[in-house]
């Protein structure tokens, strides 16, 4: 969905006052963005009848948990409420919403009709010729009272377009900021992205197209493509540790923290370990790299063992690309430090 122009769209309807058409543009919005709460509360607008809107909620929420039906259908009528409140509304003339007979039910659509209806409704109680002058009087007294409570409803009608318009206009401004502080996290991300292809060209370009075919295979959903972009990341992940610290010996070595290790082919995140505490100097921000890496190594070991059983389906996307992110972090944070501040000699 183009967003922009969606939100333009309701821009649009709002100063041509076009309600209606605002409260389903912004509906098709909530809808394409997975926003269940504000899909729901446009979808109350726009439906006159209790059963009916059962209905639509029913399958709007059907995805979600209970918990998660329970509260979205009592935000979204708390919001309905908050709405249709006015003060001063007759309730005759008004269908009462649970115990509250001040709530003015008008659906989106019917609003302008409505108004339509009452203004001529207030154009017909003129006396008829040929009154007498008792009959007049009792008709004026009685079209008085009826006046005040046509001018009530008429009143309360558009208050509540005017709340809805608010609402659409909010909504649709709510919308523009996410957007703009995703096109902002976007250029962040390209930005780390592009540091750590940069500093690997020509120094490791194995590790570059490994973290290239990963970021495509990220933008699929099939359970498959996940586990392949964790291969990818892991094989990566080794490209970087045979840069830094390539392979010398498959038998344990003593490491600089006095420990026993093997730094082996298989053992890269050993590497990576190592690189860290001999060449990057003692400081907060070289112990900050070394949990960000052992968050890493508990992170890529789970998804190994569910690998090695064969398990790929339990991959799931959120993890899959979380792991690409994490590595481009990890990445980024250690090529700045080692372009900024001097390596410590082994």
């Amino acid at each position: 969905m183009d967003f922009s122009a969606a939100l333009e769209r309701i821009h649009d309807h709002i100063e041509n006052d076009r309600v209606e058409n605002a409260v389903m543009a912004c509906l098709r919005v909530a809808r394409a963005s997975k926003d269940s709460l504000f899909a729901s509360i446009f979808l109350r607008e726009l439906y006159p009848s209790k059963n009916e809107i059962a209905r639509a909620l029913f399958t709007e929420t059907q995805h979600l948990n209970d918990e998660a039906k329970k509260f979205i259908f009592e935000r979204s009528l708390e919001r309905f409420l908050e709405l249709h409140t006015i003060e001063g509304v007759d309730p005759d003339t008004s269908k009462a919403e649970g115990d509250r007979a001040n709530v003015l039910m008008a659906a989106a659509g019917e609003i302008e009709s409505e108004i339509k209806r009452w203004q001529d409704t207030l154009a017909d109680l003129v006396p008829p010729p040929g009154l007498s002058q008792y009959d007049m009087a009792e008709f004026t007294a009685s079209a008085m009272e009826q006046k005040g409570i046509v001018r009530t409803r008429l009143a309360g009608l558009h208050t509540i377009k005017a709340r809805l318009k608010t609402r659409c206009l909010n909504y649709a401004l709510e919308i523009e900021r996410q957007l703009e502080a995703g096109r902002q996290q976007d250029n962040f991300l390209h930005s780390v992205q592009g540091e750590v292809h940069n500093y690997f060209k020509g120094r490791s370009d194995d590790v570059v197209q490994k973290l290239i075919k990963a970021s495509q295979l990220a933008a699929s959903k099939d359970g498959e493509d996940c586990a392949l972009v964790l291969t990818e990341v892991r094989r990566a992940m080794k490209g970087a540790a045979d840069l830094f610290w390539p392979v010398t010996s498959e038998e344990p070595v003593t490491c600089a923290d006095g420990q026993q290790r093997k730094l082996g082919d298989q053992q890269y995140l050993n590497r990576l370990q190592e690189f860290m505490r001999v060449k990057l100097r003692n400081s907060s921000a070289r112990d900050l790299l070394m949990a960000e890496l052992d968050h890493l190594d508990v992170f890529f070991r789970r998804l190994n063992d569910l690998a090695s059983k064969g398990v790929h389906a339990e991959v799931t996307v959120a993890e899959a690309r979380q792991g690409l992110v994490s590595l481009y972090f990890f990445l980024s944070n250690v090529i700045r430090h080692l372009v900024s501040a001097e390596p410590q000699t082994a």
